[in-house]
């Protein structure tokens, strides 16, 4: 009995363990990726370090290279603008002609599912996606 006790606790500080670590793990990832991706300034200086470490720039190139990655996320941004916009776009007409074949309970219970999804997109924590 006394066995199978030993057993039982070091299976539940092992499992424990686990689950702080991937939930500090968690929160680490997060709080980096919110400080890395928090703007368009932060994400181009993001860029710039991490080509400067890789490709070893002198403080010439690193002067040079700048305002051409600050181009690129100014661009990237713009991209993604017009993406979700014309996302947002799509769905709208999705959804309106999905109500024409819908009864009126129907069509409230899909007007909820969408206030629902778009709520959940709101509160999304997911950085944009970036080239690097």
């Amino acid at each position: 009995m006394k066995r199978w006790k030993l057993i039982g606790g070091i299976g539940l500080v092992f499992v424990v363990g686990v689950l702080a670590g991937s939930a500090g793990g968690r929160f680490y990832h997060e709080y980096r990726l919110e400080r890395k991706w928090k703007d368009s300034a932060a994400r181009s200086s993001f860029f710039l370090e991490k080509l400067s470490r890789e490709l070893r720039l002198s403080e010439d190139q690193r002067r040079k290279i700048k305002p051409v990655v600050d181009d690129l996320e100014r661009k990237r941004e713009a991209v993604n603008a017009e993406r979700r916009a014309e996302i947002r776009e799509i769905l709208n007409d999705g959804f309106s002609r999905m109500k024409e074949s819908l009864d009126a309970d129907q069509q409230r219970k899909l007007e909820k599912m969408k206030a629902e999804y778009e709520e959940r997109m709101k509160k999304r924590k997911r950085p944009p996606r970036s080239f690097f």
